[in-house]
């Protein structure tokens, strides 16, 4: 598949996905340029901590990368 192609393609997603895709490429795309200006939220940083205290005190799952490939592949990420 040539650049334009690909292009084309990327530019679908982002124009038909859910906020959750689009931040992720977003961010992908910030971390690739080398793009320093952005600062996560309180609200960004408040999840970030609640999910470390999580996982200090055993409340969250964690999964071996042959778990978390199988869960991904068959779609079941839910909770990942």
């Amino acid at each position: 598949m040539n650049t334009v192609v690909i292009r084309e393609k990327l530019h679908g997603y982002v124009d038909n996905g859910d906020e959750k895709l689009v931040k992720l490429l977003f961010a992908l795309a910030k971390e690739y340029v080398g793009d320093e200006d952005y600062e996560f939220s309180d609200e960004e940083l408040k999840e970030f901590e609640k999910r470390r205290q999580d996982r200090i005190n055993g409340l969250s799952k964690t999964y071996s990368w042959d778990e978390a490939k199988a869960r991904i592949i068959s779609g079941n990420v839910s909770d990942l």
